[in-house]
């Protein structure tokens, strides 16, 4: 049996490390996944042909999605994204989320989405790639759109449509940031202002809250906000952090691309441009 899945990535909107309240937005950078079941139970994984990459998440992902069978075949599950692994584009959360629905495809089962996405966030915890179990970046990925959850809980709180014409640019320094590799002992003296960001988020100025969430989470984990300041002043919309870097997005209305993009090339690093992606997994 064969399954295939694709779903998108997504940039942060409100970090939920100190707080365990989060919220993302949905990009068009995707990952594809395809699982093929064979007798034994050996699991194979290729990771856009790297084979130098941990597998320990995909593997998990097909171990949790297979307990719910009465089987005990093994797989080969093969991933192809182009989401920049390690740079807080919610790569592993996607990688998730197609794994499983690849897998449940394979194996031909359906679950509710709030099911997967609860799938998703067990695989992740346990394969120590998240901190908060990234519910907020496994929900933007899986169903596209603005969502605010309560990554403590599991819960979905909100989830909005966001206008698709806007442009989204990424700036990508060369390092890579493993969130499994992130100390956060000092995130709690920022409790009280990460969640006045969320209540902005919850309340549905998103802009406002990307912004301010990665002033906020640049100090908290000590990474540069110049590229940020530099797409504000060249009228991004919003900008910040996403996720635990190093990688800044922004959201500009379309037009005023270049302007940021040359605002950016002193920075070094490479440039990814995207949209808003709204659609559900598949």
């Amino acid at each position: 049996m064969n399954g295939k899945a694709k779903v998108h990535g997504a940039i942060s909107v409100v970090n939920a490390i100190a707080t365990g309240k989060g919220s993302a937005l949905g990009i068009s950078l995707e990952t594809n996944a395809e699982v093929t079941l064979h007798s034994d139970d050996l699991i194979q994984v290729i990771i856009n042909d790297d084979l130098s990459e941990d597998s320990t998440l995909a593997k998990e992902c097909f171990k949790i999605v297979r307990k719910k069978t009465s089987q005990t075949s093994g797989a080969k599950i093969v991933i192809d994204s182009n989401i920049p692994i390690g740079k807080g584009l919610k790569s592993s959360s996607a990688a998730a989320n197609a794994i499983i629905l690849a897998s449940l495809n394979a194996f031909d089962m359906k679950l509710p989405d709030l099911d997967v996405l609860n799938l998703s966030v067990e695989a992740s915890k346990k394969s120590n790639v998240t901190i908060t179990g990234a519910f907020d970046d496994a929900a933007a990925s899986l169903l596209g759109g603005l969502v605010v959850t309560d990554n403590t809980n599991n819960e979905l709180l909100s989830r909005n449509i966001i206008d698709k014409d806007l442009s989204i640019l990424i700036h990508v320094p060369e390092q890579k940031n493993y969130t499994k590799n992130i100390v956060i002992s000092d995130s709690h003296k920022f409790k009280s202002y990460v969640d006045s960001v969320f209540n902005i988020a919850l309340d549905g100025n998103y802009l406002d809250a990307m912004t301010l969430n990665g002033m906020l989470y640049s100090e908290i984990l000590k990474q540069s906000n110049d590229a940020a300041i530099f797409a504000l002043k060249n009228h991004a919309l919003a900008a910040g952090l996403s996720g635990t870097g190093p990688s800044v997005a922004a959201i500009c209305r379309p037009g005023y691309e270049s302007q940021i993009l040359e605002s950016w090339k002193s920075l070094g690093g490479d440039v990814i441009s995207a949209k808003i992606n709204n659609d559900k997994g598949m």
